[in-house]
């Protein structure tokens, strides 16, 4: 799917406005519009749009990742493994420390 899709489709169903969205995930409502309209489908988004999304839907990154079919869901590794893949981290301190930072944000959901 098409995180477009997602995006709209998301807010849509937990009843946000693109004002209310834009305030909880930090992303500007110009942004957030332009996203739901696709101008961004066909470039790379970068993965602190994606964190800011998931503050702003009160989800975990990775639940965006899944369902956008970003990342193999049955694997344990494979966040490390497309943080590899799509952003060339090379060093495994780099990979640990984003796993980090994306793990706190999911705990603080929760």
């Amino acid at each position: 799917m098409k995180l477009s899709l997602f995006v709209k489709n998301y807010r849509e169903n937990k009843s946000l406005t693109l004002d209310r969205l834009s305030k909880k995930s930090n992303l500007s409502k110009g942004f957030l519009s332009r996203l739901e309209q696709g101008d961004f489908d066909q470039k790379n988004i970068s993965l602190e749009t994606i964190i800011k999304l998931s503050a702003g839907f009160d989800i975990k990154v990775k639940d965006i990742l899944d369902f956008l079919n970003v990342i193999e869901q049955d694997k344990p590794s494979s966040l490390k493994v497309y943080l590899r893949e799509k952003y060339k981290i090379i060093s495994e301190v780099d990979v640990n420390v984003i796993e980090g930072v994306i793990k706190s944000f999911s705990e603080n959901k929760q």
